[in-house]
């Protein structure tokens, strides 16, 4: 994740910690790969809602998004990075899978043109299967 996993260690902060951190002040420090740093503090009050910990808190759903994962075996994981590897960069193409995965208002691509134009579309939450069938990433 590099520089997500700032904001992971962030969401298990608040997640973890949520009753000891009102009144208390966290540097969040990330850097890339020589190019560019951020470093910036936050300090924490219950505040109102929606900006209270325990909104944020309860609107993150860390632990439920944790049990939403999805398992799959590694030979399924491989066939997917193949396939992220044979298109990265790739153009004229349209995604042709299932997106059954995908959480409602995941959006997704739909498709790269000629161009390298990139066309993506929102997953409607009435539907197990996208519209047209695509997945995100161009799976």
């Amino acid at each position: 994740m590099y520089t997500a996993s700032l904001y992971a260690a962030f969401a298990s902060l608040i997640h973890n910690k949520n009753s000891e951190l009102a009144g208390k002040r966290v540097i969040l420090f990330s850097y890339g790969s020589g190019l560019t740093a951020t470093m910036f503090s936050l300090r924490f009050h219950e505040g109102q809602h929606p900006f209270s910990l325990s909104n944020i808190v309860s609107v993150m759903n860390v632990a439920g998004k944790l049990k939403s994962r999805h398992e799959f075996p590694p030979e399924k994981f491989v066939e997917t990075m193949k396939l992220m590897e044979h298109r990265y960069g790739a153009k004229d193409f349209v995604t042709s899978k299932d997106c059954s995965l995908l959480s409602p208002g995941t959006y997704y691509l739909t498709e790269v043109d000629s161009m390298y134009r990139r066309f993506y579309a929102k997953k409607d939450g009435d539907f197990a299967v996208c519209d047209n069938g695509s997945v995100a990433n161009g799976h």
